[in-house]
């Protein structure tokens, strides 16, 4: 058998990498002093006799001020996040106690202790009667979001929080701080269902042929600036030692988890990309983009510092070896994830299709590769590729198009193409559309292999058709692991089961 591989940012988990909302998180969280003077390093090696210098970049640019993005900008990140993933939003909060099971699980496996034994004991009853439906309950137009208020580990936090004597003084506040922003995240979801009811169509019936009512705009707009990010920005230690720490602590670990599951941060990229072609127009936005994706890389490569290439349960390790065997043969190996090292474990060359830490883009000349290949005697200044799928004008780049068309060729001559951790969102629209054509034009399969749930196979299945949006689901397959990569029913690692 020949099988084609694309990795997302779920099968880097294993190796302790962090995904998604929780990877926007700890970007905005990063020191950016180290990714400044790498923007000044590259801005001051610029030759300031040369086309480059005087026609592209404004004057006197190598004495011009820099910055970085500031707190306003978490408050637009909070605002695109909840007009776009409003839905998501409630259904989250609304099954509150789906991510809070989670939570404990990890909580009881690092500290040795059980948050449901802590809560009943301090509250002296099962978490099962730790319910507030009855007692809180939103007004008619957000009755959506009730559901919040029956689910038995917010009620056990809300009752903690009401229970005299628990909490210090600073710790109550802490966790008034994290209650009101669950809330607040609700309820802001729950207004912009209701904003965008409105103001879609603020009359029950009225007459097209007259043009003054579509002069009417929008009639509500909503204010973000009270939400729980700039609270999760400040990093917090919290010493464990005893009940209410721990409590307290595990409010904030589920309050992260939240927010990580619906946080929008592209749009961070989406609304200031285009800045990196204008730096003479705008240098201070030039400048602000310039270093995020610096601080981007600088994050993403000191997570890779630390792991265990070795890590046995690694999904690039298992591959190795049971490509080491002759299990199987590889036909293409293709990543959404930015890190090297999955090279360096399968000691293949692998598709970066979302940029990498190590490939370089030069706004100037529309180019990419690497930092060496991409010098020139004007010394442009270049920043790391990241966040293809936000920024359309690298794709548009010769380097990258062939990387997608080589990727779609070897493929194509796959027997299956293996999905890993991969979520077919709508941002992926570029690595969609190549899945989309194998499955309907070409008749290939594709296997996705996912942890597993209580969802019934079809209903996941249905699902993952309806995102890539491909009519022939016959050939979309599953294989459901555990979090040691062993299939749900056997005994076999996912690499085996495949042979």
């Amino acid at each position: 058998m020949k099988y084609g591989f694309l990795f997302g940012a779920g099968a880097e988990a294993a190796y302790g990498l962090p995904s998604g909302g929780k990877f926007a998180l700890e970007i905005f969280r990063h020191d950016t002093v180290k990714s400044k003077e790498a923007f000044k390093n590259s801005r001051d090696n610029v030759d300031t006799h040369t086309t480059y210098a005087n026609d592209w970049l404004p004057e006197g640019f190598n004495d011009k001020n820099i910055s970085t993005f500031g707190k306003t900008v978490f408050q637009n990140i909070i605002k695109d996040t909840v007009e776009q993933r409003r839905g998501s939003i409630i259904s989250q909060l609304n099954n509150f106690d789906d991510l809070a099971r989670k939570v404990a699980r990890s909580f009881q496996k690092s500290n040795k202790k059980d948050i449901v034994e802590i809560i009943e004991r301090n509250l002296n009853t099962s978490i099962d009667n730790a319910r507030m439906g009855q007692d809180v309950v939103f007004i008619d137009e957000f009755q959506r979001g009730n559901a919040l208020f029956s689910n038995t580990f917010f009620g056990a936090l809300l009752l903690l929080y009401k229970k005299s004597g628990f909490y210090n003084i600073e710790n109550r506040v802490e966790m008034g701080k994290i209650i009101l922003s669950i809330l607040q995240l609700q309820i802001g979801a729950l207004s912009e269902e209701l904003s965008r009811k409105i103001n879609d169509s603020i009359f029950k019936k009225k007459d097209d042929s007259i043009d003054l009512f579509d002069d009417l705009g929008e009639i509500i707009q909503l204010n973000y600036s009270a939400t729980g990010l700039e609270y999760l920005l400040e990093p917090k230690h919290i010493d464990m030692n005893t009940d209410e720490n721990y409590v307290l602590a595990f409010a904030r670990e589920l309050m992260e988890d939240l927010y990580a599951a619906v946080l929008d941060y592209k749009s961070l990229i989406d609304s200031n990309w285009r800045y990196l072609y204008y730096p003479k127009s705008d240098w201070a936005k030039f400048s602000k983009i310039c270093i995020f994706l610096y601080t981007v890389r600088d994050y993403i490569a000191s997570c890779a510092e630390g792991i265990n290439q070795n890590n046995p349960n690694g999904y690039y390790n298992m591959l190795k070896k049971a490509v080491d065997e002759g299990k199987y043969e590889l036909s293409g190996v293709a990543t959404t994830n930015y890190n090297q090292f999955i090279q360096e474990i399968l000691q293949y060359d692998v598709s970066y299709l979302n940029g990498s830490t190590e490939i370089w883009y030069d706004p100037y000349v529309n180019k990419m590769g690497s930092k060496e290949s991409l010098d020139t005697n004007e010394h442009h200044i270049l920043v790391p590729l990241m966040f293809t799928q936000s920024g359309t004008k690298p794709m548009t780049s010769i380097d990258m198009s062939m990387v997608y068309v080589d990727t779609y060729k070897k493929w194509k001559q796959s027997d299956a193409i293996v999905v890993v951790g991969f979520g077919f969102g709508v941002d992926d629209e570029h690595i969609n559309g190549i899945l989309r054509t194998l499955i309907d034009s070409d008749n290939k399969k594709v296997i996705v292999v996912t942890l597993a749930s209580y969802e019934e196979d079809g209903k996941i299945i249905k699902g993952i058709c309806r995102k890539l949006k491909v009519a022939n689901s016959s050939n979309v397959e599953l294989i459901k692991v555990d979090y040691s990569g062993i299939v749900s029913g056997t005994d076999k690692k996912w690499t085996d089961y495949l042979a």
